[in-house]
């Protein structure tokens, strides 16, 4: 539903991280290329952020 991808050689999904608003919708989202691959805090935060203004 959310096109996590799955890698089989890489025992499994690969990570993603979605930031969702209260009405459900996806306002940032982040898909892996591996399990070290994730996104800068600083990124996130400004996302969160704008979600309260």
């Amino acid at each position: 539903m959310l096109k996590q991808e799955v890698k089989p050689l890489k025992l499994g999904r690969m990570p993603a991280l979605l930031i969702i608003d209260k009405q459900g919708i996806i306002r940032y989202a982040y898909y892996s290329d591996s399990m070290a691959d994730i996104p800068e805090n600083e990124d996130l935060f400004e996302v969160l952020e704008s979600l309260n203004n």
